[in-house]
């Protein structure tokens, strides 16, 4: 009885581990796909990529529904190895679009979301930004993932940490606190 216990125990977190290691993206469209690659490195050798799967993702700037396609803008940013999630401290690396035959909700699909994107580079499109000429690697989508909203756990903390209060038992300052009637005054 225990063995077996021990061995549904073993597997219970063998299967929790891989789990958490998981990728967004498939294991198809990841075997096929290039990685580690920028919109700049792509547009200097266009013609050689041009028609290939490749892995990128970053920050959605803005979701355009036109008349028959999506186009979603994307800042790119570094993916993890781990789990193909972009980064977050990283620079980012230039601007790309992914074309979707689907509507895309732009609320969902909102601005400053984490996206993953394995697709196609299909063609370059000049467009302005502000008053400056740019060029976009274009991608015709083949699977996204978009990623949940990371938590601040401390965003809302003056100093970056909890208040404790003043009687908490591992209040940071605690030490400096004298016990005697007027307990609140600072010794």
């Amino acid at each position: 009885m225990t063995g077996r216990l021990c061995q549904l125990i073993t597997l219970s977190i063998f299967i929790l581990i891989m789990g958490g290691c998981a990728h967004a993206i498939s294991r198809q469209n990841r075997q096929f796909a290039l990685k580690d690659l920028t919109p700049e490195s792509i547009l200097q050798e266009f013609e050689t990529y041009k028609g290939k799967l490749v892995l990128m993702g970053g920050e959605i700037i803005e979701t355009k529904n036109l008349e028959r396609e999506t186009l979603i803008e994307i800042l790119q940013k570094p993916l993890s190895r781990y789990n193909d999630r972009p980064l977050e401290k990283q620079t980012y690396n230039g601007r790309f679009r992914v074309r979707y035959n689907t509507f895309k909700d732009p609320y969902v699909f909102g601005r400053g979301r984490e996206i993953t994107v394995a697709g196609i580079v299909v063609e370059k499109e000049v467009s302005k930004i502000n008053q400056r000429q740019y060029t976009y690697v274009v991608l015709e989508n083949r699977e996204t993932h978009l990623w949940p909203e990371r938590k601040d756990y401390y965003g809302d903390y003056p100093y970056g940490y909890p208040y404790y209060p003043y009687w908490y038992p591992h209040y940071p300052w605690r030490h400096h606190w004298h016990y005697s009637p007027y307990w609140r005054h600072r010794g």
